[in-house]
């Protein structure tokens, strides 16, 4: 240490330099600390006790709701990289990195049996609960015959990238896939809740009639969700005939059980599938399908003047409004009594081309809204 005095008999300055041997090491800072864990259901947010918590591999205590939040406290962990595994009966365990000092409490969220979120679930009664299923087969409409796919439900980092691709290219992509005046409600992705379902002991067969069949059980640990999403990996050939099985279909069997399926390398056959599942949209294709006038907002009309009405106040040109019918070598092969607004390319008339019209994307912001999510 340095000290400089002033030397008042001489009127000069005299500085002295004195060096100090301290007899005591000077405290570095700590390499050590204390990390404070707490364990939620990821689905309601709930915190936790009687969770397990292991520290790179070393079991260090059980979650209590004696403490402050149903947390464990970690002491004498190092500065660095660490991974904290938590378990609790009922629930899936989960391991998760950290780098300690950047965090000093972490909130881990475990999923309860095979149901896993994919993004921060809101609550169920307020939005879309979309859940997806691993089939443990396929479609060969060369040989009519189904292909069993046991590795889809058995590798479920493939099937979890197989969803999110889904996901991130359709219902979370809305703005690139409407048209029209009228766009699509803005924050409309915080409508939904997105989790997918992974047992692999009770698979689904989404070739067990036209949308598929689902364990029994699934519907009692699942009864919140909206629409369930059977996805399997590929449709072979090509769907040209109804001696074949379809290569997508949607059924609503009531309340918690409306069932989709689709394949996952069909991106636009999947919009035109959640078009139905999700926002009640009506095929606008001539053919053997189920039509009627969705209302409010409809994206088919039982009538002429319905359809004339409709456009009339929605400001769109009453004048396109046409018959849903079926042109082949010149003559009308299909008509039905029911008529239609949106413009060609229909991605309801077509489940491999086009976009949501106009009058469908007001359906479908009407149905975002009902849900309690987006804004205008």
């Amino acid at each position: 240490m340095v000290f400089s005095f002033w030397h008042g008999k001489t009127g000069g300055i005299i500085a002295i330099l004195l060096v100090i041997a301290l007899f005591f090491p000077v405290s570095a800072a700590p390499d050590t600390g204390t990390l404070v864990v707490t364990v939620t259901d990821a689905m309601t947010g709930e915190k936790l006790d009687g969770a397990r918590v292991y520290l790179d591999g070393g079991y260090r205590g059980t979650t209590t709701s004696t403490m402050a939040g149903a947390a464990l406290s970690l002491s004498d962990v190092t500065k660095g990289k660490h991974t904290v595994r938590v378990t609790r009966t009922g629930y899936k365990e989960i391991t998760q990195k950290i780098v300690f000092s950047e965090k000093t409490q972490i909130e881990i969220g475990i999923s309860k049996g095979f149901l896993i979120p994919l993004n921060t679930p809101g609550p169920t009664a307020e939005r879309i609960d979309i859940v997806f299923y691993p089939s443990s087969t396929s479609y060969d409409c060369k040989n009519h015959a189904k292909v069993t796919v046991p590795d889809y439900i058995t590798d479920e980092a493939r099937f979890r990238k197989d969803v999110t691709s889904l996901v991130s290219q359709t219902l979370l992509n809305l703005n690139n896939d409407t048209g029209g005046a009228t766009p699509i409600v803005a924050n409309y992705q915080d409508v939904f809740n997105f989790y997918y379902y992974f047992d692999p002991s009770a698979p689904a067969d989404a070739f067990n009639g036209c949308s598929g069949t689902i364990p029994e059980k699934y519907y009692t640990d699942v009864p919140f969700n909206d629409v369930t999403v059977i996805l399997y990996p590929t449709y072979y050939g090509v769907y040209s005939d109804p001696t074949c099985q379809p290569t997508g279909c949607f059924q609503d069997f009531g309340p918690g059980r409306s069932l989709m399926k689709a394949p996952a390398d069909k991106v636009v056959l999947f919009k035109h599938e959640s078009g139905h599942a999700v926002f009640d949209l009506v095929d606008t294709y001539c053919g053997d399908t189920y039509y009627y006038q969705n209302d409010p907002y409809p994206n088919v009309w039982s009538s002429l003047d319905a359809c004339k009405a409709d456009a009339r106040a929605g400001n769109r040109d009453p004048g396109l409004c046409r018959q849903i019918a079926k042109t082949s070598s010149g003559t009308t092969s299909c008509i039905r009594n029911y008529w239609q607004w949106d413009p060609q390319p229909d991605i309801m008339a077509n489940g491999y081309a086009g976009k949501f019209g106009e009058a469908a994307t007001q359906r479908i912001n009407y149905v975002i809204s009902q849900a309690g999510g987006g804004t205008r």
